[in-house]
């Protein structure tokens, strides 16, 4: 078997964002940050941050109505309520948990920066932090002592795994997120003009994001903090 492929230049994985226009870029940008989301809305925030809850929720609720890639007033007040915290003025050295939320919160920044515009770059960057976060938990879980239950169906998950996911040779959750992110985008691309959220099949996706990030909580739960 010849040397894994890296999924940080595979020009496959960036293809069908190239192909995309910008009400698709930022689908694929709301999926992308869809999988993230339990570990902002399921994990309490540290208090110091001083991010209200009320305010994520707001956050997530307008972020999953209009994604049409233009620019939203009600999505833009619902960020600026968040960016008011004090965690905007504070230095952070975040663990492992807390580096989810934050990097959520980016995505989400940079959201609110790419309406109007919606470039390749600016969707490829939230998609590869979401690919990112998850290979860095799969390097953690694999260099801690701590057990984390679920071990033996990640593995056979893994062995099952299609060809081209298993080429990557990356663990669990970072196989696992590439494989949702490519149904997300198929189905994205495949939607035309149409908008997938409307439909039953995008809301197939937005329940197989969600089970995924709920597979990141029950991890990061399971690990100690500090």
């Amino acid at each position: 078997m010849g040397s894994p492929v890296d999924w940080r230049f595979d020009e496959a994985l960036t293809a069908q964002i190239e192909r995309m226009d910008r009400a698709q870029r930022h689908q694929a940008m709301f999926f992308a940050l869809r999988r993230l989301q339990a570990p902002v809305s399921d994990i309490p925030m540290p208090e110091e941050w001083g991010v209200e809850p009320a305010a994520v929720e707001a956050l997530l609720r307008h972020g999953a109505t209009r994604l049409d890639g233009e620019p939203d007033p009600a999505f833009q007040e619902a960020f600026e309520r968040v960016s008011r915290a004090p965690l905007f003025e504070s230095e952070i050295d975040p663990d492992l948990v807390e580096s989810f939320q934050l990097e959520a919160i980016s995505g989400w920044m940079l959201v609110s920066e790419a309406l109007g515009e919606m470039s390749e770059e600016q969707t490829d960057t939230v998609v590869v932090r979401t690919r990112e976060l998850a290979d860095h938990l799969d390097q953690y879980l694999d260099d801690t002592l701590h057990e984390v239950a679920g071990e033996e169906g990640r593995e056979q998950y893994l062995a099952q795994a299609a060809a081209p996911l298993r080429a990557y040779g990356l663990g669990y959750f970072a196989t696992r997120n590439l494989e949702v992110e490519g149904r997300c985008h198929e189905a994205i691309l495949a939607a035309a003009d149409s908008d997938p959220m409307a439909s039953g099949r995008g809301r197939e996706l937005v329940a197989l994001c969600d089970d995924y990030s709920r597979e990141l909580v029950a991890a990061l739960s399971a690990l100690p903090r500090g």
